[in-house]
């Protein structure tokens, strides 16, 4: 039977009992194949352990070791299974049993609320994707099916009225008033999965689904109709989740990790389908989900304790995933649905920033291990995103725990005194566990002409996958050295704090900023070097690796955060052909100095401030005279008179924003502050200079803007 003929029959039997019977009975196949294969793996290796360790005889530190070793081995044979059973499934061309298969364009399309949180973002990054997304499917003739809200939870007031300034731009170009919403809640409490389930609560009853995006995600009308269209083919599915690409990437970090995940994701992805079905798992953003069981059954449960280890849940995904299980639904992964698209860190630092953040959150899951009623398949998705971070310290400890016993073996002249084959063989088995998913994908790409050639061309892609392998295994200790410190300080109880994440690469980090970060890296390296000289200069050159990357920390996170480096490497189809999503720009016309100033002095954007603002349900004598009060301060004493904290209090009150702006405007220069007289005098020379623009003309301040707003700076 062709791959066709089984699509075919996979729709045909969707509903019914028995393909319900067939499908979960294949399933369990495919878990206990990989299982068995893991298991296989793993065995072998620790076989091979334990006849290298007790050829020297044992010691309680060996025996650790052992220990450790068998863990961080079995981690890394799961992952291989994974990319081998991948590239076995992308090699035959087919699968009958993934999701993608169910789809039919015919399909008619239900409401859906494209949501984006935002919290101090760049508004031309989330404007910009906003209207990619919304031309594409106007375009399509399927905009009628979609609302768009930004969710604001910006706590910086600049940013706070880009957001609004960008909204009402974006609405006047595309006619958009009615379509894209924006709303900033005063507070932002419990973050990211806060804002949507506020979100869901107040206006998730308007949409049958809702498409949740971050504030660098980008996709195509197409990929959002057809995520749309395997819901209403797919009554039980709850979650379906895209494979993002990784695009837009500058910097020569960036653009290494956009090659690396573009090559070698595929195979993986695939041999993730391939055993979890519809057990499958979320990751925040770039995914459908049902609203109203979401709503429902997908509440996150305070943790035990206090931060970082208990508390309010961080990473909200995964949890929300095993709860959508947990009352029935199903979980898919479309891996292989195209136009998805998301952006990254710029640099190794900013990287390594928001690894601390997903530590935390990944590390609170542990409670989610102990709880009642969830689903195996739930778990194992939970220990892999704990494992994804407290890997480091295991192997930290592994590899401490091995140069001890390497020093006492040194003293008591006992080195070199292990079964050669068995370490021979151990050794093979690692590098290919550990390098062989790449050579599998490069497999895979080379068997398909026009792929390889969209990634330019066969020497390109060898090029580029040598120098990431050599990038990778430099950067490798490093990102151990973080995760592990983080590890151990969220077990001290050291919480993390919430900053915006950089998308732009800029100028990149400064020497200095490296050398402060880093510099530890490079001193341990030093020390281990010696160490491990000191022991055996063979075993100097067995850890060479990691500490050549320790040694390097400081040049490599410093040059590989630059612009322009082998620019005609690390090529991508996404690089090479993007697009047209990929390659909308909105640039917002905005005004040089503080536009907290801006708002307040130009008559359009403070009419839609003052429309945006809703007034308070219950106001009270104290509210209103401290209120006042900041008008009166700002007024007589200039914007740098107030705290950001109090420009957000008075954001926040339209009415006195409105009465501020008129009384700046009425009153005589000599009698303002003067920093308003000079503010004022710049806004007027640079209206009498500006060119006439039909998206910043000022109008009256008594302009009626349509509001196209759902509950602005509500709390």
């Amino acid at each position: 039977m062709s791959g066709n003929d089984r699509s075919r029959k996979f729709v045909e039997l969707i509903g019914s009992a028995t393909f319900e019977e067939a499908f979960q009975r294949k399933v369990r196949q495919r878990r206990w194949g990989v299982a068995l294969v893991t298991l296989g793996i793993s065995l072998l290796g620790f076989w091979l352990m334990f006849d290298i360790v007790g050829a020297r005889g044992w010691t309680p530190l060996e025996v650790a070791e052992t220990g450790l070793f068998g863990l961080l081995f079995a981690t890394l044979s799961f992952g291989f299974t994974q990319a081998f059973l991948g590239f076995l499934v992308l090699a035959e061309g087919h699968e009958t049993l993934k999701i993608t298969n169910t789809l039919d364009e015919e399909t008619p399309l239900a409401s859906t609320g494209i949501v984006m949180p935002v919290y101090n973002e760049d508004a031309e990054t989330v404007f910009g994707n906003i209207r990619a997304l919304y031309e594409s499917l106007r375009e399509r003739g399927e905009l009628d099916s979609y609302d768009f809200y930004i969710l604001s939870d910006s706590t910086d007031p600049a940013k706070a009225v880009e957001e609004e300034l960008a909204w009402s731009d974006v609405c006047r170009q595309t006619s958009g008033f009615g379509k894209i919403h924006y709303r900033r809640r005063k507070l932002p409490v419990n973050r990211k999965s806060g804002n949507v389930a506020d979100f869901c609560r107040r206006w998730g009853h308007r949409h049958r689904y809702m498409v949740v995006l971050d504030a660098d995600s980008v996709m195509t009308g197409k990929a959002v109709s057809s995520l749309v269209r395997l819901m209403e083919r797919n009554p039980r599915a709850g979650i379906i989740q895209t494979m993002p690409r990784l695009a837009k990437a500058e910097t020569l970090f960036g653009r290494i990790q956009q090659f690396a995940s573009r090559l070698y994701s595929p195979i993986f992805a695939a041999g993730l389908n391939f055993w979890q079905q519809g057990a499958g798992n979320y990751w925040g953003h770039n995914a459908i989900i049902r609203v109203s069981p979401f709503l429902s059954s997908c509440g996150l449960p305070g943790l035990p304790g206090k931060e970082p280890l208990g508390g309010r849940v961080l990473s909200h995904d995964f949890v929300e995933a095993a709860l959508m299980r947990n009352a029935g639904w199903e979980v898919w992964f479309a891996h292989d649905l195209e136009g998805s698209y998301e952006g990254m860190p710029p640099n190794l630092t900013e990287y390594v920033k928001r690894d601390r953040r997903w530590c935390q959150g990944n590390l609170q899951h542990m409670w989610l291990l102990l709880a009642q009623n969830i689903r195996p398949i739930s778990r194992i998705h939970l220990v892999q995103g704990i494992l994804a971070y407290g890997s480091a310290p295991l192997l930290t400890l592994f590899l401490l725990l091995g140069a001890l016993q390497a020093g006492l073996d040194h003293l008591y002249e006992k080195l070199g005194m292990f079964p050669a084959a068995s370490a021979a063989v151990l050794f093979l088995m690692t590098l290919a566990l550990l390098f062989g998913p790449k050579v599998l994908s490069l497999l895979h790409l080379f068997s398909r002409p026009k792929e390889l050639a969209a990634f330019g061309g066969p020497v390109r892609v060898l090029l580029s996958a040598i120098l990431e392998t050599l990038f990778s295994i430099f950067t490798a200790p490093v990102l151990v050295w973080f995760h592990t410190r983080f590890v151990l300080r969220n077990i001290a109880g050291k919480t993390v704090t919430w900053h915006t994440q950089m998308r732009d690469g800029g100028a990149g980090p400064s020497w200095y900023d490296v050398v402060r970060e880093y510099w530890p890296l490079t001193m341990a390296g030093v020390g281990l070097s010696a160490a491990a000289w000191w022991m055996a200069p063979s075993y100097l050159a067995w850890i060479s690796p990691i500490l050549l990357g320790l040694v390097l920390a400081i040049p490599i996170a410093k040059l590989s955060g630059g612009v322009g480096l082998f620019r005609k490497l690390f090529l991508t189809p996404e690089e090479l052909q993007p697009p047209k999503e990929l390659c909308v720009r909105y640039h917002l016309q905005l005004r040089d100095g503080d536009q907290f100033v801006h708002a307040l002095l130009d008559p359009f954007y403070n009419a839609v401030h003052a429309a945006l603002q809703r007034p308070r349900e219950s106001s009270t004598l104290a509210v209103n005279s401290y209120v006042t009060s900041l008008g009166a301060r700002l007024f007589k004493e200039g914007a740098d008179a107030l705290t950001p904290q109090q420009k957000r209090a008075l954001l926040a009150d339209g009415q006195t924003l409105a009465w501020l702006h008129n009384l700046i405007w009425k009153t005589p220069a000599v009698r303002l502050h003067p920093s308003w007289a000079k503010a004022l005098a710049q806004y007027r020379s640079a209206k009498r200079g500006a060119r006439p623009q039909s998206v910043s003309v000022p109008v009256p301040v008594s302009v009626s803007v349509p509001v196209s707003v759902v509950g602005a700076s509500e709390t």
